[in-house]
């Protein structure tokens, strides 16, 4: 038996080379991918909408403040009148708890008049004085209680047309000089601007 080789067929009987259909087990190739782009397009659409809803609803309502007309502004309850200043006081009160100033204390001395129809208590807190340079000092609280523990007080209730005295400490600098204080009935009132006489 003779063996002979396999020879390929010649070139022009061979059968033409597979192209690529654009129907792959009878699925359109190019829609499917157009598909895929478009459903890709939604989702990023529908992603970056609820991300806007989002920071809409977890943004803080904006806050509108209205300024009142000076007339709206009711008057003052309290009267004021300051008689004095002192300054260069090094502490205030009992031995073994004095409290000591960080700089010096300066004491305003004040006389405070209810002119309303019903007791009001004067909030000590809200008092406020200036240097010349429009710096802004608050009340040392601890002191002002050592200060002020007679009666009538101005820690206490002040009945409708009463006037009391008291004293106001205030822990500033060595080398501030005061020049006025906003004294004020409440914190919901302007208050008035008091010039400070020259410290004795």
């Amino acid at each position: 038996m003779t063996y002979a080789p396999h020879r390929s067929a010649p070139a022009a009987h061979r059968a033409p080379a597979r192209r690529a259909s654009p129907r792959e087990d009878g699925v359109d190739v190019h829609p499917l991918r157009t598909r895929l782009w478009i459903a890709g397009g939604v989702a990023v659409s529908a992603a970056l909408i609820a991300f806007g809803v989002w920071a809409v609803v977890t943004t803080p309502a904006t806050v509108v403040v209205t300024v009142a007309d000076p007339g709206d502004i009711p008057a003052a309850d309290f009267g004021f009148e300051v008689t004095g200043l002192r300054c260069g006081v090094e502490s205030i009160g009992p031995e073994g708890m004095a409290e000591k100033a960080a700089g010096q204390f300066c004491l305003v001395d004040l006389e405070v008049t209810n002119n309303g129809g019903e007791p009001k208590l004067f909030d000590s807190g809200a008092q406020r004085v200036q240097d010349t340079n429009g710096v802004a000092y608050a009340v040392a609280d601890q002191a002002a209680v050592f200060l002020n523990e007679g009666s009538p007080s101005l820690l206490a209730e002040v009945e409708p047309g009463e006037t009391v005295t008291g004293v106001l400490p205030f822990d500033v600098p060595s080398d501030v000089r005061l020049r006025e204080a906003t004294l004020t009935g409440a914190m919901s009132t302007p208050g008035v601007r008091v010039m400070l006489p020259d410290p004795r």
